[in-house]
């Protein structure tokens, strides 16, 4: 499978080289901050299997440990990298990703700090709107 990926204005365009090892749903402080969203989902790959095609990333440094990078024409994040913890993964925003809907999360990670109401998101009234 061909996995690919870009920002919201298309000037950011990535492939995988591989398979997504793991996607996972983060609850933590930092993510939620971060991301300014309940909790993140994020695609998991070997760092090397990483390949820009086009555009430029910025990064910024949102701990001693993690750095986010972004497009720097629309802000859309990408990838985030922790070369301390984890110096051989990126770890991919979920929704960069052209193909998102062929990954599921397979597991909720710092959930001590995971919001209560999350579990109850679909027992919410949903509604068919769609801006794309």
């Amino acid at each position: 499978m061909k996995i690919t990926g870009s920002c919201n204005c298309q000037s950011v365009q990535f492939s995988i080289k591989g398979n997504i090892l793991d996607v996972v749903n983060c609850h933590c402080r930092l993510c939620r901050k971060m991301n300014g969203s309940a909790f993140s989902t994020y695609a998991v790959i070997h760092q090397p299997n990483f390949e820009l095609l086009t555009g430029v990333l910025h990064s910024f440094a949102v701990s001693e440990f993690a750095r986010k990078h972004f497009c720097r024409q629309c802000g859309t994040p990408i990838f985030n990298s922790n070369p301390t913890k984890y110096p051989d993964f990126t770890i991919l925003h979920y929704g960069c990703l052209d193909n998102h809907q062929d990954f599921k999360p397979s597991v909720n990670i710092y959930t001590r700090s995971k919001l209560d109401w999350v579990n109850v998101l679909d027992s919410l009234p949903s509604y068919c709107t769609s801006i794309q």
